[in-house]
């Protein structure tokens, strides 16, 4: 498309600059296709029925890690059930929070700190599960108790981090 502009005896030809034509993938991405879309659903459908099962080993764990806490330290069943809360959520969302996308210079400065506290907040919660499970066991038992208390919150981890990382994905 041109425009002329007269002053007289020059007549000088301007075109006007044409706006640049975005493509669909680089806005928004490649359309998916129709498979990619089938395996992003069943990923997706995947993830929930891990978190589900991460979910509900979570409330035997705070069940668990808060009867353990009570007899522990004598606190009363509120304070143990916060406790427990705390150290069984906080491993959760610290995981989490190392998923989603961060500044590099946060991530340098966090991942220490988050790195010791999951592995504490997951020792003490195992040590807790271990303990509840264990106290109902008797004679030779209390091994197999112990061992479940243990696996509790290390399958919680693991399902957590799977089920978050499969969603994302999707």
């Amino acid at each position: 498309m041109c425009s002329e502009i007269s002053n007289g005896a020059n007549v000088v030809k301007m075109s006007a600059k044409k706006k640049p034509q975005f493509v669909q993938s680089q806005i928004v991405g490649k359309p998916k296709s129709k498979r990619a879309i089938k395996v992003g659903r069943a990923q997706a459908l995947a993830a929930t029925g891990v978190m589900s099962v991460a979910l509900v080993l979570t409330g035997l764990s705070l069940t668990h890690l808060s009867h353990g806490i009570e007899v522990v330290t004598k606190a009363p069943s509120w304070e143990a059930w916060l406790m427990a809360v705390g150290i069984d959520l906080g491993f959760i969302v610290l995981e989490l929070a190392q998923l989603v996308p961060m500044q590099d210079k946060t991530r340098t400065k966090i991942k220490n700190h988050i790195k010791y506290a999951i592995v504490g907040t997951l020792v003490g919660s195992a040590l807790m599960n271990a303990f509840a499970f264990g106290m109902a066991a008797v004679g030779w038992l209390v091994i197999p108790a112990v061992l479940f208390g243990l696996a509790i919150p290390a399958l919680i981890f693991a399902m957590t981090k799977v089920g978050a990382q499969m969603w994302l994905d999707r």
